[in-house]
């Protein structure tokens, strides 16, 4: 049994921190990207909610099956936290679904309530030790049941972050007539 305090404020406040973001991308640049091959906010959008809700359903089913031993030497992986760095451009593995893009309130309604649904199953968990239940992540490595719920977190942080570099560069181009 874990505590899942922890995991679940900072799953909150890194929504929070996201959600907050994307509202600070003015309405009439929700869909424009900053840049030639960079996404729009909308993107962003659609992305995280599609990687969250990937996440929570492959969770649901390896949770479903007894925990498989894997070497310590396969369970070493780059922190978690790295997912939130900017220093380096990652290609997600997941084609963008441009059925998610929409006007920004929608989405963002349909993010929240995919992070519900993620909280709800977390709690469902509650009482079960999940620590041996490891999923590979694409970059980082092999990842523990909790440490790709925290993964989560960071991935929105590292978002927001994007977002809020999307706005300033948005913004800043409109108020000077670009």
């Amino acid at each position: 049994m874990a505590n899942l305090e922890p995991l679940l404020e900072l799953m909150q406040d890194a929504r929070e921190r996201f959600s907050g973001a994307a509202r600070a991308v003015p309405e009439p640049l929700w869909r424009i990207a900053g840049q030639p091959g960079a996404w729009s906010a909308a993107e962003v959008v659609a992305h995280v909610t599609m990687v969250e809700t990937l996440m929570t359903g492959a969770a649901a089913k390896i949770t479903r099956t007894p925990a498989q031993p894997v070497p310590l030497w396969k369970r070493l992986h780059l922190p978690v936290v790295s997912a939130s760095w900017r220093m380096f451009r990652v290609k997600s593995p997941i084609p963008l679904d441009t059925l998610l893009l929409d006007d920004r309130e929608l989405m963002l309604s349909r993010l929240a309530g995919q992070r519900q649904r993620t909280l709800a199953f977390l709690q469902a968990g509650r009482d079960t030790n999940y620590r041996d239940h490891r999923i590979n992540h694409p970059v980082l490595g092999s990842l523990n049941y909790y440490e790709w719920f925290r993964t989560l977190a960071y991935h929105d942080v590292r978002h927001a972050k994007q977002l809020r570099e999307l706005a300033k560069t948005r913004g800043a181009g409109r108020a000077s007539g670009q």
